[in-house]
């Protein structure tokens, strides 16, 4: 992917289409990003070619917007910008309670993990995860933190199975005390999973649907 690549994405989202098609010829984009029509065509086709944009033709005009893979494109380029401008020892994120496939108790409950937890977190966490769906602008500090080192949690083999390694980050949610627990060998996913020696539905008095602010420690 060529840097122009990316000041065309940008332009694209900053019109709307991020979420959907926007309509945008090849033309009008030229001007908003200074090149001639024929150079802002080739653009738009090398980009579809790179599985960046979508376009469709269905209507009179030319429709465009960003696919998942464009919009990844762009939260990054916004997080290397939250790095460079504002680089901070903390940053609040906010998200959605959901619901989880209850994995998270399994994995609470192994030996490997849990005396890493007491050694580097310093607590013993609660056997569960409180999983908080993350959209919008906060998507980017995701990134932020897929970026950062964190605390390191050592992956090991038990009972002739292998666990991986994770990085944790201490935040808290109010007055009480957690951790944001990612996966090192992970896809990129917008559901964040917090620890804590607490149950945290229980001990805030959450359900699915809640909006929770993480302030985490970078």
């Amino acid at each position: 992917m060529k840097p122009y690549h990316v000041e065309t994405l940008k332009a694209i989202a900053l019109l709307g289409g991020t979420k959907e098609f926007v309509n945008l010829s090849s033309g009008e984009l030229g001007k908003l990003i200074g090149v001639s029509q024929q150079s802002a065509s080739q653009r738009i086709l090398e980009l579809i070619r790179e599985g960046l944009v979508a376009r469709d033709l269905a209507t009179r005009r030319q429709r465009i917007r960003l696919t998942p893979r464009g919009n990844d494109v762009v939260r990054k380029e916004y997080a290397d910008y939250q790095r460079i401008f504002e680089i901070k020892e903390t940053m609040t994120i906010s998200g959605t309670v959901t619901s989880g496939l209850r994995e998270g108790a399994f994995y609470m409950r192994q030996k490997g993990y849990r005396d890493q937890f007491r050694k580097k977190l310093w607590f013993e966490p609660y056997e569960g995860t409180l999983n908080l769906k993350i959209a919008g602008p906060d998507l980017a500090k995701l990134q932020v933190l897929q970026d950062s080192p964190g605390i390191e949690i050592s992956g090991f083999e038990a009972s002739g199975r292998t666990f991986g390694g994770a990085k944790c980050f201490l935040a808290t949610i109010g007055l009480v005390d957690c951790a944001v627990i990612m996966p090192i060998r992970t896809h990129h996913t917008d559901v964040l999973e917090v620890i804590s020696k607490h149950f945290l539905r229980g001990s805030l008095g959450l359900k699915d649907g809640d909006i929770v602010e993480l302030l985490v420690s970078l």
